[in-house]
């Protein structure tokens, strides 16, 4: 004698009707959708996935297009734009950065843009006994640490020629547009590598963090004395660097599959 099919629980039916909501939403990400299109890339019926769709329009999360089509609501951008503006970017890239220290015993910093200066956030400490002197709240002109250049990933040449005689006023004109050509190459690349102007002999590598927009937002690097971070440790801790800063990017809700860098 075969087992009775136990009924599915109000609870289980439940879960399935809000997966297949997220599911509807989730569709609409990149295009507006009719019902009928929508019912067959879901596997649902029209007469369910046109319930579920008056439910989501009905509390702002769909809205009602052109022509019949079904596209994101206002409730999302509003909820969208308040975690984006509670995210700590200090708090979501604590522990990426931690983790980088300690695989690499290098210390770790994360900076953002403040007009022509990045301002240091945070820093987690490595296993070495020379420490670099930055601490957070520590102001430095952008195109003059590894941090701020990877903050400049973004900027137009114009832009970078300015922040970049700020730093060498007097410098000629082929030297400049050899430096823009050089933070070209680092954008492409991912990650710059910076020797500090000066004497300290400070090295330090860095990439940029992006969040939901697309936009930079921050950046992290490790910086020590250039004798410990010699061209071959560079050559290995470079993507290392970058990855990281994907990492937290995610974390952040940037979709890095349509990545692009600014033109040469």
């Amino acid at each position: 004698m075969s087992e009775p099919i136990e009924e599915p629980s109000a609870a289980s039916r439940g879960t399935q009707t809000l997966m297949r909501g997220l599911d509807l939403v989730e569709a609409l990400r990149d295009t507006p959708l009719r019902v009928a299109e929508l019912a067959r890339m879901l596997g649902l019926s029209r007469t369910t996935t046109h319930r579920l769709a008056a439910a989501l329009v009905e509390r702002g999360y769909v809205a009602q297009g052109e022509k019949g089509q079904l596209t994101l609501g206002p409730m999302l951008l509003q909820l969208g734009f308040t975690a984006h503006r509670r995210i700590d970017i200090v708090r979501v890239a604590r522990a990426r950065m931690e983790a980088l220290s300690a695989d690499s015993g290098l210390c770790v910093f994360l900076g953002r843009r403040e007009g022509d200066h990045s301002l240091h956030l945070d820093r987690a400490a490595g296993r070495q006994r020379l420490e670099v002197s930055t601490r957070p709240g520590d102001r430095r002109p952008v195109a003059q640490t590894g941090i701020g250049k990877a903050l400049l990933f973004d900027e137009d040449a114009a832009g970078l020629a300015r922040l970049y005689h700020a730093v060498r006023p007097g410098t000629e004109d082929a030297a400049v547009e050899a430096w823009v050509a050089d933070m070209r190459t680092n954008a492409r690349r991912g990650h710059v590598i910076h020797d500090s102007i000066g004497n300290d002999g400070i090295r330090s590598v860095a990439a940029p963090i992006r969040d939901v927009t697309g936009g930079i937002v921050a950046a992290i690097g490790i910086a020590t004395a250039a004798q410990y971070l010699t061209q071959d440790k560079v050559t290995a801790i470079g993507p290392q660097v970058a990855a990281t800063a994907q990492a937290i990017s995610r974390d952040l809700g940037y979709d890095d599959a349509g990545q692009s860098v600014p033109a040469a």
